[in-house]
C-alpha cells in the first residue's frame, strides 16, 4: 500500500508556490515571504536566460507576475514599487522575501499570482493571509490567478487579540 501511494505522488508531482503575505501599517507596504522549490527558481534562471544573482532577475520577475496592482499600459509608471529584501535556502526549497510598496500607499484590496503557469499549467500559487484571526488562504490557478482580499473586513488588518 505504502508504495502504491508513492507511486502515485511520483506520477502527479505537485507544482506550486507558499506565500505568507501581511500588510505593514507602519511602512505602508505589503510584506511577503514566497517559498519555491530551488528546481524552479533554476528553470526561473534558465528562462531568463541569467547568471546574475537571484536578486538582481527575481524582482523583475516578481513585478510582471506577483501583482497587487494591475500591470501597468506600455509607457505608464508602475504603481507599485517592489524592494528585495534576501534569499534563504532550506532543503529543497528558496525562500524569497520582499515587499511590495503601493505608491499611492493604499491597502491591496486584491493579489494577483501568475508565478510560474508558463512552467506549469496546473502550478498552484497559495497565500497565507497573516494579521488576522483566522488565518485566511488563497489558492491561485492559472484558471483564478486573482483573488480578492477583502472578501472579509478582517484581510490584512492587524489581528485583534482578545484582552486578558
Amino acid at each position: 500500500m505504502v508504495q502504491l501511494l508513492i507511486y502515485a505522488a511520483l506520477l502527479h508531482p505537485v507544482h506550486e508556490t507558499v506565500s505568507e503575505i501581511e500588510w505593514n501599517e507602519k511602512s505602508h507596504r505589503l510584506e511577503v515571504a514566497l517559498r519555491l522549490d530551488v528546481l524552479d527558481e533554476q528553470w526561473l534562471r534558465r528562462q531568463l536566460g541569467t547568471n546574475a544573482k537571484v536578486d538582481d532577475w527575481a524582482i523583475r520577475y516578481l513585478q510582471k507576475t506577483f501583482r497587487v496592482a494591475p500591470l501597468p499600459e506600455k509607457g505608464q509608471p508602475d504603481p507599485t514599487r517592489y524592494h528585495w529584501i534576501g534569499r534563504d535556502a532550506e532543503g529543497s526549497h528558496a525562500w524569497w522575501y520582499f515587499e511590495i510598496e503601493p505608491l499611492d500607499r493604499s491597502r491591496p484590496k486584491s493579489i494577483q499570482q501568475r508565478m510560474l503557469f508558463e512552467k506549469e499549467d496546473n502550478f498552484v500559487n497559495r497565500i497565507l493571509v497573516l494579521g488576522q484571526v483566522p488565518r485566511r488562504s488563497l489558492v491561485l490557478t492559472i484558471g483564478r490567478p486573482r483573488a480578492d482580499l477583502d472578501q472579509s473586513k478582517a484581510s490584512l488588518q492587524p489581528a485583534v487579540r482578545p484582552a486578558n
